[in-house]
């Protein structure tokens, strides 16, 4: 039991935080749950009531959360679920608002394959970081064309929306195509370590003042 749980003032604060603070009670009525493949799942932060049935519906093994551990009410309470169930709980940061750095991809890339499956992939709104995620579980895992794949896991019926600093998911796999029009044999991967460059697309990219305000203030995206 994380050592912030120990008592009940305290627990009783880590559901307050959850709920009202990191929009539990949005996702209680919402839970963002889709099948990526046999073995895998993607979803929003999930309560430590859907950790259980995780684990006695669908065999979770691991969850990989694409949010930091931290001394938020909603992580310590999935930690604590997680170790009640057997399930491993790993972490690797992502932005939703930033162009991911090559080498994240490609810890992700390693990560995805090492985990032990079925696992499930989240982040808070399962919108944006769950996105891009799931699209390199199913290119890296699956094998299947990143060009093939990523607008439909970085689609507005998961909640993501391309106006905003959001965007940039769009603009990051949008590159890779661009490039591959002219160099049609460069793997992702290839593109990734070699033509990929994250500091020209920050330049390049405007947001647009009101998709920022609704990505940033509203929906408050990480």
């Amino acid at each position: 039991m994380p050592e912030r749980l120990k008592s009940p003032w305290r627990r009783t604060l880590a559901h307050l935080q959850a709920w009202l603070i990191d929009h539990e009670y949005v996702r209680v009525l919402y839970r963002n749950f889709h099948r990526l493949s046999d073995n895998a799942w993607r979803s929003n932060q999930p309560s430590p009531g859907f950790v259980r049935k995780l684990k006695q519906t669908y065999g979770i093994n691991t969850i990989i959360s694409l949010r930091r551990p931290d001394s938020s009410g909603a992580y310590l309470l999935e930690k604590e679920a997680c170790d009640r169930y057997g399930i491993t709980l790993l972490h690797h940061r992502f932005s939703s608002r930033e162009f991911p750095q090559a080498e994240a991809v490609l810890a992700a890339r390693d990560l995805l394959r090492s985990a032990k499956p079925p696992l499930l992939i989240h982040c808070k709104s399962g919108a944006d970081r769950a996105g891009l995620m799931s699209a390199l579980y199913r290119h890296f895992v699956l094998g299947e064309p990143i060009e093939a794949i990523w607008r439909v896991e970085l689609n507005w019926r998961y909640g993501h929306f391309r106006f905003g600093d959001t965007g940039k998911l769009d603009a990051f796999f949008e590159a890779y195509e661009a490039f591959k029009q002219d160099h049609p044999h460069t793997t992702f991967e290839q593109w990734l370590t070699e033509a990929y460059d994250r500091e020209a697309l920050n330049r390049a990219y405007r947001p647009g003042t009101l998709g920022r305000l609704l990505i940033d203030k509203v929906l408050r995206r990480e």
